[in-house]
């Protein structure tokens, strides 16, 4: 696979096999339909069901995805940093495996950053968790903008876009656990 590529996508894939396959083929159209170099990261955070197998044959039938296997289900954040290691692009999207966050809001996400943007997020529109997880969420951005003294939106998610600088800064941290989200806002790249 070669090094030179424009877009990475970077997927944590965790009790989400029922919706891979679909994922990888809406990703593959959406990505050969912008017509830029891709790679696409698949990382299996120790998946207890059959994602390493579906992973590993995705990637035997196209060059342009790469499997990362984590020897046990470290969560997702961990995983997320096992893709940025290894992704080459010159921006990297980071994104879901249980098609909440549609592949198809790629090129929307890559034409905003392109008009100077080092970060842009995505919003969720439409959220497919339970209530219990809903309602956590909720309460855990409530927490950590009061004891932060920061703005959290709960509809933010690690759907977006990021320029390999902003990538490399995060990656750059010696913090051994990475919360993607507040680390990629703490460098203090533009965003949008």
């Amino acid at each position: 696979m070669s090094k030179n590529k424009e877009l990475s996508i970077v997927v944590p894939v965790y009790e989400c096999e029922d919706s891979l396959v679909e994922l990888y083929k809406r990703l593959a159209k959406t990505l050969e339909d912008m017509n830029l170099p891709y790679e696409i990261i698949l990382v299996d955070d120790g998946d207890p069901s059959n994602a390493w197998k579906l992973i590993c044959e995705l990637a035997q039938k196209d060059k342009n995805v790469k499997g990362i296997k984590l020897s046990r289900n470290f969560g997702q954040h961990p995983a997320i940093s096992a893709g940025l290691e290894n992704s080459n692009g010159q921006w990297i999207v980071v994104m879901d495996g249980d098609l909440q966050h549609k592949p198809e809001d790629i090129p929307k996400l890559y034409s905003k950053a392109l008009k100077g943007k080092d970060i842009v997020f995505a919003k969720r529109s439409l959220r497919r968790d339970n209530f219990w997880k809903i309602l956590s969420s909720k309460l855990f951005y409530k927490v950590f903008s009061y004891l932060t003294d920061t703005t959290w939106d709960s509809s933010a998610t690690n759907f977006g876009i990021y320029k390999k600088r902003v990538i490399k800064a995060v990656m750059s941290m010696p913090e051994s656990q990475k919360y993607f989200p507040v680390m990629v806002r703490w460098v203090g790249f533009e965003s949008s």
